[in-house]
């Protein structure tokens, strides 16, 4: 592995895609759906419970030496969901690399449907200026990625995504792992994928 890229495994569950990662110093492991819609990272918020769907995993700020809260809320709507809290800023570990200081959400309340595929939150990987939609002052908010390149972790504000069907169609989703994140650029050569000997194609892209 390069230094100029991050990698880290996605799991499916057959509808989504799905990432490992932490929050906090020292780590609060979650399991959050890969989004590339959305710009804004959330996590739910510890004792939210039933408001949140029950998930598995859920943050809290006082365990965290790390963490730092804004004044900021948090309110985002999806096509059939919500998520609603406020925004703060902790270390995030994706495999074995620390970003310092990201923007995300700690959810106060949401639909709850994620906790169906096993997902506590949302990784939002889109462009920042999506994030001034989900705030109040309309702030445009660095992602994960943006955070990875200002600190020099990855040499470009981009990431590839190789997404693969499950290998066992009958395994169960917690133990699968048929996809790869990169952080940094498109080399999908870091992936199960090298054995792909086709042309690659980039668009650009506009964002309205």
């Amino acid at each position: 592995m390069q230094e100029d890229s991050v990698r880290s495994p996605l799991t499916n569950v057959d509808i989504a895609y799905l990432i490992d990662l932490a929050i906090g110093e020292p780590p609060q492991p979650f399991t959050l759906l890969v989004d590339t819609g959305s710009s804004t990272t959330w996590v739910p918020a510890a004792g939210c419970d039933e408001l949140c769907g029950n998930p598995q995993h859920m943050m809290n700020p006082s365990l965290s030496d790390s963490f730092n809260a804004t004044k900021l809320l948090m309110k985002i709507k999806y096509g059939e969901g919500f998520s609603s809290g406020m925004i703060a800023q902790d270390t995030f570990t994706v495999r074995n690399t620390t970003i310092n200081q990201v923007y995300f959400s700690v959810s106060m309340v949401n639909d709850g449907e994620l906790t169906d595929v096993g997902a506590d939150g949302i990784l939002g990987l889109g462009p920042d200026i999506l994030s001034k939609y989900d705030n109040p002052e309309s702030l445009v908010l660095p992602t994960l990625v943006t955070s990875m390149t200002d600190q020099g972790l990855i040499a470009k504000n981009m990431f590839s995504i190789y997404f693969h069907p499950p290998a066992q169609a009958q395994a169960p989703w917690e133990t699968r792992i048929d996809g790869d994140l990169v952080f940094g650029g498109s080399k999908c050569y870091l992936t199960s994928i090298a054995r792909y000997k086709q042309p690659f194609f980039f668009f650009s892209l506009a964002v309205n």
